[in-house]
């Protein structure tokens, strides 16, 4: 946070970044107690979230659809 002025600081709430995640509010819970997921505030007993701090952690995720070269895959197992 920082130096971030407070008169602009967004604050996302559990169900804005279930929308933007496409997790379940659950998931997300869930994940907090297991330290897992974005990066969290609580304010007071509410838990918000950073929009920088999911954006980070969504660049963080695997991407998928690259595959591996042929000489990049384990060699197959030879049958005997």
């Amino acid at each position: 946070m920082g130096n971030q002025d407070v008169g602009t600081l967004l604050l996302l709430g559990e169900h804005d970044v279930s929308r933007v995640t496409d997790l379940s509010v659950k998931t997300l819970r869930k994940w907090r107690h297991l330290g897992r997921g974005p990066r969290f505030i609580k304010v007071g007993r509410a838990v918000r979230y950073l929009p920088a701090d999911v954006a980070a952690w969504l660049d963080s995720r695997p991407s998928g659809g690259e595959s591996l070269s042929r000489d990049e895959r384990e060699p197959e197992a030879v049958h005997a």
